[in-house]
């Protein structure tokens, strides 16, 4: 692990902890909006209902996909291999890291990531 990252390494924890239970708490708090039924002889509130459905459904996946790389990154701490970037191998500056502590990728791959 590379020095910055173990010096810094309870603090990602912590910052990883903290999201870890901000995202589960959301996840229970999830409106009951995806089990609630859209039929309606009204148009427009069937359109209304199935809208909030569909953004109910994108931030329940959002929510669920940032959960799965909180933990990935955890392991990845517990293995020492956090802060190693996925892509170059190369230390992932913290910087980055303190902005997104669950981030796989150092800015470069990241980029090249998004273009492609």
């Amino acid at each position: 692990m590379p020095t910055a990252v173990k010096t810094r390494k309870s603090s990602y924890r912590a910052l990883l902890l903290k999201k870890r239970e901000e995202l589960l708490a959301l996840v229970k708090a999830e409106p009951t909006v995806l089990s609630d039924s859209v039929r309606t002889p009204d148009e427009a509130e069937f359109a209304a209902k199935s809208a909030e459905q569909d953004v109910a459904a994108v931030t329940a996946d959002l929510r669920s996909h940032m959960l799965r790389e909180v933990e990935k990154s955890l392991q990845r701490l517990a293995k020492g291999t956090y802060g190693v970037c996925e892509g170059c191998g190369e230390e992932i500056s913290p910087n980055r890291l303190n902005a997104i502590p669950w981030t796989q990728y150092c800015l470069t791959c990241q980029e090249l990531r998004s273009r492609n």
